[in-house]
Parts: C-alpha cells; sequence; structure tokens
C-alpha cells in the first residue's frame, strides 16, 4: 500500500507536473476509487498510469481481503481465538464444574452436564480433543489439569466442584490434589482404574470415587437379579422422558416449606411428587421418610414425579428471596 502510494505520488508528479500535494491527493482519491473530480488535465499516458494505479489498487485490496479471511478462517488460527475466548469465558464463571479430561468417561460426564444446562469447562492437554470439545460448543481450555495455573484459569476458587476422569490413578490423584490445595471447599469426584486406590482418593479429600469396571460389572449383574428395578431407574433418570423422573431439591431458608413436616409441606396434594429419601446436613440418608419428618434449610429432598410436577416443587422448595 505505501509502495503503491509513493509510486502513484510520483507518477503523478512526473507525468502530469502536478504539485507534490495534488500529485498524493489524485493518488488518493484514485487507489480508494472515490471518484472526486480530478485536479488537473490528464494526457493519453496520464489516463494509462490512472488506469494501472486503479488496477493495481484494487488488485492490492482484493489480496489483502483474501489474506485476512484465509488467516481467520486457517484452523489453527481459529483455535488460537477460540483459546482466547474461552480463557476470558472461564475467569468469569462462578458455582460452576470442572471436568479434567476428555476421554470415553468425560465426555459422557460433560455431554450429562451440557443437557442439563449445568454450567462447566473442561480442561485437557490433547489439542485434537479439545477442538472436539469446542465444536460441541463447550468451554475448554488446553493444558495439564494438575497445573495451578491452568486451574487457576477455570477459576478453580469460585468452582463448584471438580471431575477428575484422566486415564491414569495417579494423575487423577495428583489434580485432586492440587485442586484442593487452591480451594479447600471445592467437591471432587473422581474416577480410578483399582479398586484398592478408592481409599487413598477419600483420604485425600474425594467426595465420590467410582470405579467403571466395578460399576459396568455391578450394573450387568443387576440386569440379571433385578432386571425391572433397573429399568425403572434408567427411564427415571433420563433426561429425555416425560413420564417420569427422580430429582433433588435443596431446601432454601426462605423456602414455604423450611420447618414444616412432609405431611404438613402438602408436596404430595399440591405437586404430586412423592418424597423417596431425604438427605440431612450431616450426609445422613433417611429412606422412606416418616411424614412427620421436619423438612430443615439445607436438606435435600430426593424427589420422583413427572416433569412438571417437580418443576414447579423446584420454584417453591429452592424458593430464594
Amino acid at each position: 500500500m505505501l509502495v503503491l502510494l509513493v509510486t502513484g505520488t510520483i507518477g503523478y508528479r512526473l507525468l502530469c507536473k502536478l504539485s507534490w500535494l495534488d500529485a498524493f491527493y489524485f493518488t488518493v482519491i484514485t487507489m480508494s476509487t472515490v471518484g472526486y473530480r480530478e485536479v488537473g488535465e490528464l494526457d493519453a499516458v496520464g489516463k494509462v498510469f490512472t488506469i494501472a494505479l486503479i488496477f493495481s489498487g484494487v488488485g492490492l485490496l482484493a489480496y489483502s481481503v483474501s489474506t485476512t479471511l484465509e488467516l481467520l478462517l486457517d484452523e489453527q488460527h481459529r483455535t488460537y481465538f477460540t483459546t482466547l475466548l474461552n480463557r476470558r469465558r472461564s475467569r468469569k464463571m462462578e458455582q460452576h464444574y470442572i471436568v479434567c479430561g476428555l476421554g470415553r468417561v468425560g465426555r459422557a460426564v460433560c455431554q450429562e452436564l451440557s443437557e442439563s444446562q449445568i454450567p462447566f469447562l473442561v480442561i485437557d492437554s490433547n489439542a485434537e480433543k479439545v477442538q472436539s470439545a469446542v465444536t460441541c460448543g463447550w468451554t475448554v481450555l488446553l493444558g495439564d489439569a494438575s497445573d495451578d495455573k491452568v486451574l487457576q484459569e477455570a477459576n478453580i476458587t469460585k468452582a463448584r466442584g471438580l471431575v477428575c476422569t484422566v486415564d491414569t490413578d495417579a494423575a487423577n490423584l495428583f489434580i485432586l490434589i492440587s485442586a484442593k490445595g487452591l480451594n479447600p471447599e471445592v467437591e471432587v469426584s473422581a474416577r480410578v482404574n483399582e479398586d484398592s486406590n478408592v481409599k487413598k482418593f477419600e483420604r485425600a479429600g474425594a467426595v465420590h470415587v467410582y470405579s467403571p469396571f466395578s460399576l459396568l460389572g455391578r450394573r450387568i449383574a443387576r440386569t440379571i437379579t433385578r432386571p425391572r428395578v433397573l429399568e425403572l431407574l434408567d427411564v427415571a433418570l433420563e433426561q429425555n422422558n416425560f413420564d417420569i423422573t427422580i430429582e433433588e431439591f435443596t431446601v432454601s431458608k426462605t423456602s414455604p416449606l423450611a420447618w414444616l413436616s412432609l405431611k404438613d409441606s402438602g408436596i404430595r396434594q399440591n405437586f404430586g411428587g412423592v418424597v423417596m429419601s431425604v438427605i440431612k446436613e450431616d450426609r445422613v440418608i433417611v429412606h422412606n421418610p416418616d411424614p412427620e419428618l421436619v423438612c430443615q434449610p439445607g436438606d435435600i429432598l430426593i424427589t420422583l414425579g413427572t416433569p412438571e410436577q417437580l418443576k414447579k416443587m423446584r420454584e417453591i422448595v429452592e424458593l430464594k428471596s
């Protein structure tokens, strides 16, 4: 662009005998194709030079636009800009979940959180998996989840929970220790490959520890021993099921149900839901609760009902002032 400006100015100065200012002005309006009046009479040579300058300017503009679009649409640069955007998003997230590892287990966790519209972000060190997560519309960070800087970028101090789904127990345990060091209050769920490591994860601060192989084995056994019960639970926990589902509600301090017994709360009469269990604040689980059991703030009600019934019930049980 600068070369064309200089060439055009000198050309008009020498060929058309224009002043330096007029030559520069004529060059600018010619290259920009604005089309103001000519500042002097042009002979045949001047007209040919002007035509050449116009084609050069338009060609340069087309090349610049093409190069810019190619740069923006290039996969490497798209990934770079997406990474910057995800970092900005992650710093603003609060009360979210951090999923570490995008293997088969991690992807299944992300899909469930996404379908439930629960805020989360993903951390993985594999660029291809990160790009795959981006195409799903998930907020994702490229890096080592055990690195304090990466966890801080994920806003670990304001996270509600962290899920360790990396392939090895050692890596998951290291991530757990790093996360707890930055946020002792974060609730950690982790997968283990070896059942013998479950206690180690629990001692390190994991609230939920799962062995995929043991879970799969027990599930297969239950299809034999209790097939109808398992089928009912699958139906109740299915996101797209519109007949029956199971949800959990935390009784808020301002809820009309707070300090009322289950019998007086009118849950069954007003909403049609059935309270199957109550989890107290000290994690004691009361199954098939007595109608006289009082709902205290912080209690978690495990309830069975239709999605519409449970939606109305959530508005009352978790009512905020």
